[in-house]
C-alpha cells in the first residue's frame, strides 16, 4: 500500500488582499462590462480573503504578453520547485538520489524539459530517475499525480516517489478579457506550489484506491484557449449543476468496488475550486460546514491553487492527526473528477 509521508507547500512573495483586488477591478472594468457591481460581488462572494502573486499586481497588469509571462512562469516554477525539494529533504531526510521518480503538475504555462529536469539536475538525482509531467489536466492533476504514484508503488514497492504541483494561474488572467470566465478566475485563483513524499513506509495516509470519472459530453465546460495574448480561461456556470446531478452515482459506485461504504467516511479533502463547487459537494453529500473546513480554510487563505490545491487541503487535514476513512476528490478539464479513497491514522503522525 502506498503512504503519503510527508507533505509540504510553498507560496510566492507578493500577498494582496480580495479586497484590494476587487477595488483594482473596479478602476479596470468600469465602463467596460455591463452590470460593473454584479461583476464585482464575484470578490465578495469568491470565499478567498488573501492570495499571493508570483509578481506584484503593477507589474502584472504592465506586462500582459504571453513571452514575457511564459518566461517568468520558467524562472518561478524552477525557484519554487527548488524550495519544495529542500524542504521536502529537510523535513523527511530522504537523500536525493534515493527518489526513483518525480511527478510534476502544472496548467498554467508551458516549459520543455519540464521542471523535473531541473531539480534532477540541481540536486543530482540518480540519472535513471523516471520522470512523469502531467500538463492539461488543469486542477484534477494534483489528485491524478497521487492516484500514479500509487499505481506506480504497487509495481514497484520499494521505490520512493516525489510528487510536485506548481501553479502561477496569476500569469494566465488577462487584463483586456472582459468575460465573466475571466473574471471568476481573477477572484478565485491564486499562485502556490505544493510537494508530496510517497512509499510504502507506513505514514499518516494510506492511500487506498484511486478511480477517474469522464462526463461525457463535457469538454467545452473547463480549459484554456490559447491566443496571442496567452491563456484564455474557460470556465462553465453549469459546473456547480452537473456536480449536483451526476456525481454521487459514480462516487457510490467507487465506493462499493471498495466493499465500502459513503457513511464511513470520517474525513473529506475536496479540491476547493470555489465556493460554488464546495457548496455542491456539501449538498450531493449532505455535509455539515465542519466536514469541508479544511478545504474552505485554504481556499480563503490562499485562493484556488489549481492543481496544488489538492496537497494544500491535505496538509492541512494532517494537522489535525486525523483517524479514519478519508475522501479526496478534485475536478478538472474534460470534465472529469478524480477520486480517491484513503485511511489516516494518528499512530505514525510524528
Amino acid at each position: 500500500m502506498a503512504y503519503v509521508n510527508s507533505l509540504v507547500t510553498a507560496l510566492p512573495e507578493h500577498k494582496v488582499d480580495q479586497e484590494g483586488i476587487r477595488e483594482l477591478g473596479r478602476t479596470l472594468l468600469k465602463g467596460k462590462v455591463p452590470f460593473l457591481d454584479q461583476a464585482l460581488a464575484l470578490f465578495n462572494n469568491a470565499g478567498v480573503d488573501t492570495r499571493y502573486l508570483v509578481r506584484d499586481v503593477a507589474e502584472l497588469l504592465d506586462n500582459g504578453k504571453l513571452g514575457w509571462r511564459n518566461n517568468l512562469f520558467k524562472e518561478a516554477s524552477i525557484d519554487l520547485g527548488c524550495q519544495l525539494m529542500r524542504d521536502l529533504i529537510k523535513e523527511t531526510g530522504i537523500r536525493p538520489d534515493e527518489i526513483d521518480m518525480i511527478i510534476t503538475t502544472s496548467c498554467t504555462g508551458f516549459m520543455i524539459p519540464s521542471v523535473d529536469a531541473y531539480l534532477i539536475n540541481e540536486f543530482r538525482m540518480r540519472p535513471n530517475t523516471k520522470r512523469l509531467p502531467l500538463t492539461e489536466l488543469g486542477c484534477a492533476a494534483g489528485a491524478m499525480a497521487l492516484n500514479r504514484a500509487a499505481e506506480y508503488l504497487r509495481a514497484f514497492p520499494d521505490h520512493k516517489v516525489v510528487v510536485m504541483a506548481i501553479e502561477l494561474p496569476s500569469l494566465t488572467v488577462q487584463m483586456r478579457d472582459f468575460r465573466m470566465a475571466n473574471v471568476v478566475s481573477a477572484a478565485l485563483f491564486g499562485d502556490g506550489a505544493a510537494a508530496a513524499l510517497l512509499s510504502n513506509t507506513p505514514g499518516p495516509c494510506r492511500l487506498l484506491s484511486g478511480c477517474t470519472h469522464f462526463f461525457y459530453d463535457t469538454p467545452e465546460m473547463m480549459g484554456f484557449d490559447l491566443d496571442e495574448q496567452g491563456f484564455r480561461i474557460i470556465l462553465d456556470k453549469k459546473i456547480s449543476k452537473l456536480v449536483v446531478n451526476e456525481l454521487y452515482e459514480p462516487l457510490k459506485g467507487f465506493f462499493q468496488s471498495q466493499d465500502l461504504r459513503l457513511e464511513d467516511v470520517a474525513h473529506y479533502v475536496f479540491h476547493p475550486g470555489g465556493r460554488r463547487i464546495m457548496d455542491s459537494l456539501k449538498k450531493v453529500l449532505d455535509l455539515e460546514e465542519s466536514q469541508i473546513a479544511d478545504s474552505r480554510k485554504v481556499l480563503r487563505e490562499v485562493g484556488n491553487l489549481s492543481s496544488a490545491s489538492i496537497l494544500w487541503v491535505l496538509r492541512e487535514t494532517l494537522k489535525r492527526k486525523p483517524e479514519g476513512l478519508g475522501l479526496m476528490a478534485a475536478f478538472g478539464p474534460g470534465f472529469n473528477a478524480e477520486l480517491l479513497t484513503c485511511q489516516f491514522s494518528e499512530r505514525v503522525h510524528g
